[in-house]
């Protein structure tokens, strides 16, 4: 095998150095080299560093086989860091110096010895930079120009259209059909050129997919001619129409055309009126120019001629297409083990199984559905027939492996290189997460700014700068966003480990040598996962304490802690700090000596009561999170002196004239706000000051009263309040709680509302009527809670003079709760014109509400109501999911009333003392998949034989039955049941042990539970917490993801990997756990995923 040469960059040696060189830039620029004395020494730097980095590309390239090589650039790493620390602290110096309200003199003792340290510690970090610059000629590193496409040399990445082994090629079938599809049916009779994307990462099988589309025999047939090119990095004009010509005629002719314009007329000649499909393959193109360019040269065919691109960027797709992107998805682990198996065994040999269930964890934890990943995963494991070779394999990750060993590393790689120098640390930066891990957007922009990766250009501030790099790697396939939650994005499994590769500075086949983590390159600290960065070190024994000594952090996440010592303040260049979810009552006031802290978030910090006097002496601070501090009980004075201020996501209006609604007037806020303690505004004028209006970058708004008892001034008050908060009209999410008028204002129907989506009122029982929301045409989602109104539609919705014809045209989610005095939903008799897009309608405890005939909501999919109401509904009225909620006046809970809704496939039941049921009732619901029951508080037992009638059942949940004891034997007949969730069920023992089907179970809030089934050989996926009784899994040959929460489990064979899931914030807490236990390496944390009414996750779906 040819040998393949790998360029394994340090993140600090060239994206960094970057970094460093535009700073002292910056700094020259802004004179502060002037001010403090060094301008000499920061040019002299700046120069050096210049030279250094003409160097670098060779020097990585170079070090996969110099050790010498890679000390250098060790020792570069590091000088790099100590630099970096020295401007900061003269940037840091000099603003102070601009914000001082001090009149002493410049040339003051204090000030003059800071000049003489700061020059000193210049001096010398000058002559090391220098001694390492020097030791380059050593190595005879030649120069390249920066910020070009790194050129990666594997054996040959060039492709042709020959398909061979086709019958090896696996899960590849749906993808050519739809291709196939659409290039014969879709777009035959078009008579412009159709072009269409085929996008993935590295690996995943774009070019085979292509080739099965080419050599499709009804392709074939269809096509007058069918041209196949290897574009790569060459996009040249010239090359492209040649290459073409030579696939044509399938001659070699194209070289005797050395002018542009020959080949052009003779590409013309072969193409003209001619169908033809054309397969560019591997495309990096993202210039549109040369693809015009190039597009002009082909449009000369008959109708339904194609193209077919293959690239790994979703912008060079968007820039090609006339047809939308083909996002090619992983294989499922049953084709890559057949990959993998392929691949590493002889035809008709026979398997073992336990190499068998190691092979599929294999597969699992490494090849994350890329088949290039099985191939090369099956080619390592060709000559390795023991257990021991195997999980060595399954252990490791193919950064360890040898290059000979695995094509990975450069397929992956060659994306890396091809990303501007400004983009790759924060691409690498990525690795600091787990894998599987998801973050929102905002916060990682925000982060990438605390280590100084991006800042502001022209126009653009940072965090606009920050969006744009995500949307880039988004469509170059380096980052994926959350299926599940779209402000979301993550990271491909190997796509994570590249990040990794490069941050860490791991070299494929060379142990890493590096020394433990010194404290002048930690720059970021989680302590809930014990890490610290750079480069990523798991260290057990981590405190918030022992943090203070860590001078040189940008970064530091200590969620949860129960308190935060004074000595925070010696982290001089700390830029964000997260306190979420922490116990603490009051911050230390040396936090306001933080002059460089730009985030600060105490979210949900229940217990803190004050923040500190000081605070806003902290003149850089951009990002203040305080959402649900709700003990908080006031702001400090001047909030308005912090005018950097972005993001103020809660605002306690206070008694004093410095801490009330007029400070947010002058400020420029974006994100969320909410207002508590209106009631302390007494003066309508006053919440005039606030000028929420004029807040266009606000997206939701939340207004909360909080008062015991009131007076007819008070709602009058209340009433005058609101009308003065009107919104910008980009608000998309609305909040009102506590309010005491009797009508809400008129701004809540005109265009003040014309893009919002979210609307929940609560606690508003004064509130008889308010203004149609019927016209608001992007609302989604209305809350209604303890609210006084008779009905939701008053009075035809009146717009611009016309009646609004269709009322709540965007409304999907109606909630509807504690509402004594609701009489209907339309004050008119039905409700025909209104709510076409209606898919939850949820109803409980409105006693005086007449539902009148549901069957125009044609698209309601999931209904909630009581029973008393279910009994009025008809067949036709009831959708596919049912929540009832039983009345306390019922002692039992018939099941046969539901009889007559044949199509139900949900049910859940609520709040039932007892149920009861006849056998021709439960054959009615024989389709039934998920059945829910919850908070029946008396309910001992299901009854018997219930169950066994429910055949079609997949899903079966228990939450909050404190009195059950144990689930029926009759389960046993459930033999379609996939998904078991029993939460909060004190009482119950065991569990029977004929659940054998089950692939997903989760238990949570069993405290007498003893022990597991024995036999639950299906069983995938498994989630345990407050089991304090359940100390064993039995051997479970399926098992890839299991968790809990606390004590040690004995394992039985078959688990390789602890996968915690957990719903709450702070789950990588049980990472520690974890890891502590069984080795931080085999350890993840995921947020589990969201979850539908039944408490199934949202990828758990009838087939």
């Amino acid at each position: 095998m040819p040998k393949i040469i790998d360029c394994c960059c340090s993140i600090m040696a060239e994206a960094f150095l970057r970094v460093l060189l535009d700073t002292l830039s910056s700094l020259i620029k802004k004179e502060i080299g002037l001010i403090l004395g060094v301008n000499d020494e920061m040019k002299k730097l700046c120069r050096t560093f210049t030279a250094i980095q003409a160097v670098l590309e060779d020097a990585e390239d170079k070090q996969i086989e110099s050790k010498p090589i890679r000390n250098w650039l060790e020792k570069l790493n590091a000088i790099a860091y100590e630099v970096d620390d020295i401007l900061d602290e003269c940037n840091t110096h000099v603003s102070k110096l601009n914000h001082s309200h001090s009149k002493l003199s410049r040339y003051s003792l204090k000030k003059l010895l800071y000049r003489h340290n700061i020059a000193r510690r210049m001096k010398q970090v000058n002559e090391k930079v220098e001694a390492i610059a020097a030791e380059r000629n050593r190595f005879h590193l030649r120069e390249m120009p920066i910020d070009r496409p790194r050129e990666v040399a594997i054996a040959s990445r060039e492709t042709a259209s020959l398909l061979n082994e086709p019958d090896k090629i696996y899960g590849r079938d749906e993808d050519k059909d739809k291709i196939v599809k659409t290039l014969l049916n879709d777009v035959k009779n078009r008579h412009e050129m159709s072009v269409l994307p085929v996008i993935g990462v590295g690996g995943l099988g774009k070019t085979t997919l292509a080739r099965l589309v080419f050599n499709d025999l009804q392709v074939e047939e269809h096509f007058d001619l069918r041209i196949w090119v290897c574009v790569s990095d060459n996009f040249e004009m010239k090359t492209l129409v040649k290459a073409m010509i030579e696939s044509a005629t399938g001659r070699g002719k194209a070289s005797n055309l050395q002018y542009l314009d020959a080949a052009e007329r003779r590409l013309w000649e072969l193409l003209n009126k001619k169908r033809y499909l054309i397969v560019l393959d591997d495309v990096w193109n993202d210039n549109q120019d040369k693809w015009d360019e190039l597009r002009k040269v082909l449009s000369c065919g008959s109708a339904g001629s194609s193209i077919v691109v293959t690239a790994r960027q979703k912008k060079v797709g968007d820039i090609m297409k006339t047809l939308p992107c083909h996002c090619l998805e992983g294989l499922s682990d049953k084709h890559c083990w057949t990959l993998l198996q392929q691949r590493a065994f002889e035809p008709g040999e026979e398997v073992s199984p336990q190499l068998e269930i190691i092979g599929k964890q294999i597969v699992k934890k490494c090849a994350a559905g890329v088949p290039l990943a099985a191939t090369a995963l099956g080619g390592i494991l060709r000559f390795k027939r023991t257990e021991e070779e195997w999980i060595y394999v399954r252990d490791n990750d193919i950064w360890k492996l040898s290059p000979e060993e695995s094509l990975i590393v450069p397929a992956l790689r060659l994306s890396y290189h091809h990303l501007p120098l400004e983009l790759r640390q924060c691409f690498a930066y990525f690795a600091a997460f787990p894998k599987d891990h998801y973050i929102e957007k905002e916060e990682l922009v925000l982060l990438w700014m605390a280590h100084g990766y991006i800042s502001s250009k022209e126009t653009l501030q940072v965090e606009d700068v920050g969006n744009q790099i995500c949307n880039e790697l988004l469509l170059r396939s380096l980052l994926q966003t959350n299926v599940y939650n779209k402000s979301e994005i993550g990271m491909h499994d190997l796509v994570h480990d590249l990040a990794e590769s490069i941050m860490e500075n791991k070299v494929p086949g060379v142990q890493s040598e590096r020394n433990l983590t010194s404290a002048s390159t930690i720059r970021e600290v989680n302590l809930l996962q014990k890490t610290y960065l750079f480069p990523k070190t798991f260290q057990k024994d981590m405190s918030i304490t022992s943090i203070s000594e860590l001078r040189s952090l940008r970064v530091l996440k200590a969620e949860a802690i129960e308190d935060l010592p004074p000595s925070i303040g010696n982290l001089k260049h700390l830029r964000y700090l997260n306190l979420f979810r922490s116990k603490i009552s009051a911050l230390p006031s040396s936090i306001c000596t933080l002059w460089n802290l730009q985030t600060l978030n105490l979210d949900y910090c229940d217990r803190l009561v004050a923040l500190p006097k000081k605070l806003t002496s902290l003149r850089n601070l951009q990002h203040l999170c305080l959402w649900d501090c709700e003990s908080l009980h006031e702001m400090p004075s001047k909030m308005r002196e912090l005018n950097g201020l972005k993001t103020l996501s809660m605002f306690v209006v206070g008694l004093k004239r410095d801490n009330q609604l007029e400070e947010l007037g002058c400020l420029n806020l974006s994100g969320r706000l909410q207002i508590k303690h209106l009631e302390r505004v007494k003066d309508h004028m006053d919440a005039k000051k606030a000028k929420i209006a004029g807040i266009k970058n606000l997206s939701e708004l939340s207004l909360w009263w909080q008062r015991n008892d009131l007076s007819k001034s008070e709602e009058d008050l209340d009433e005058k309040v609101l009308e003065a908060l009107e919104p910008h009209p980009n608000l998309e999410k609305l909040f009102i709680g506590g309010f005491s008028g009797r009508y809400l204002p008129d701004w809540m129907k005109n265009s003040s509302l014309r893009k919002v989506v979210w609307i929940y009122i609560w606690n508003c029982k004064n509130c008889k009527r308010f203004p149609n929301l019927g016209g608001l045409p992007c609302l989604q989602w209305l809350s209604l809670n303890d609210v006084g109104v008779e009905y939701i539609i008053e009075e035809e919705e009146v717009e611009s003079g016309h009646p609004v014809k269709i009322q709540f045209a965007a409304l999907e989610y109606l909630q509807l709760i504690d509402l004594p005095n609701l009489k209907g939903l339309s004050k008119e008799q039905g409700i025909k014109e209104a709510f076409p897009n209606l898919k939850r309608l949820w109803i409980e405890r409105c006693s005086s509400l007449r539902l009148p005939s549901l069957t125009s909501l044609e698209k309601l999919e999931d209904l909630k109501c009581s029973s008393s109401m279910l009994a009025l509904l008809s067949e036709q009225d009831i959708p596919r999911a049912l929540c009832v909620e039983i009345e306390e006046s019922l002692s039992y809970f018939p099941i046969e009333m539901l009889a007559k809704f044949s199509k139900l496939r949900s049910l859940t039941i609520e709040n039932a003392k007892d149920i009861s049921f006849t056998r021709e009732g439960l054959e009615a619901l024989k389709e039934l998949t998920g059945l829910s029951l919850k908070s029946c508080r008396t309910m001992r037992c299901l009854p018997e034989g219930m169950l066994r009638h429910l055949t079609a059942l997949e899903a079966l949940t228990i939450d909050y039955c404190p009195e059950l004891l144990e689930l029926p034997k009759d389960i046993k007949h459930l033999h379609n049941l996939k998904f078991l969730m029993l939460c909060d069920l004190p009482k119950m023992t065991r569990l029977p042990q004929a659940i054998e089907h089950l692939t997903y179970l989760y238990l949570d809030g069993l405290p007498k539970l003893e022990s597991l089934p024995d036999q639950l050989p299906s069983l995938n996926t498994l989630t345990v917490a407050n089991c304090p009784k359940v100390l064993l899994i039995p051997a479970l040959q399926n098992l890839t993801h299991a968790g809990r929460t606390s004590e040690s489990w004995h394992c039985g064979k078959g688990l390789s990997k602890y996968n915690v899931e957990c719903s709450e914030p702070n789950g990588s807490s049980l990472e520690f756990v974890l890891g502590t236990l069984f080795g931080p390496e085999d350890v993840d944390v995921e947020l589990s995923e969201p979850m539908n009414d039944l408490g199934l996750p949202l990828s758990f779906q009838s087939q």
